[in-house]
């Protein structure tokens, strides 16, 4: 019986040993480093793009249509504004990202479709569509 007993004292006291917190890093449940939690939260951007389909358009002896596509890339607001053949810049649209027809393309003529952010203030880029004959 005695040596039961001193088997059974010994796997506990082993058993205890094992467990020692001091042996082993603490760690809370539920909680992270800040950096991992900073990582987590930041939100993916892409870059400002402003793209032109088709381009050049072909309008013929009429008037031809491109598709003005764009995207602010982190979601803030953006204003499309266009010059045509170096005229004074009119607005054209308004919104982070879209897509909007431009549907009055003249043959010899160009157009400069420029992507700013919210204010006007900042040029995000910019695309020149070219009105073609044929």
């Amino acid at each position: 019986m005695t040596a039961t007993i001193s088997t059974a004292a010994a796997v506990i006291c082993l058993l205890f040993a094992a467990c020692d917190s001091s042996k082993h890093p603490k760690v809370a449940a539920g909680t992270t480093k800040p950096e991992a939690t900073a990582a987590a939260s930041r939100i993916p951007q892409t870059p400002a793009t402003i793209n032109a389909t088709p381009n050049p358009v072909l309008a013929g002896s009429g008037m031809g249509t491109t598709t003005i596509s764009w995207t602010t890339g982190d979601g803030s607001n953006g204003q499309i504004y266009v010059s045509a053949d170096g005229e004074p810049e009119q607005i054209f649209a308004t919104a982070p990202k879209g897509s909007a027809d431009a549907a009055w393309i003249q043959a010899g003529k160009s157009y400069e479709f420029r992507l700013y952010g919210a204010g006007h203030a900042k040029l995000l880029g910019k695309i020149v569509v070219i009105g073609a004959e044929h």
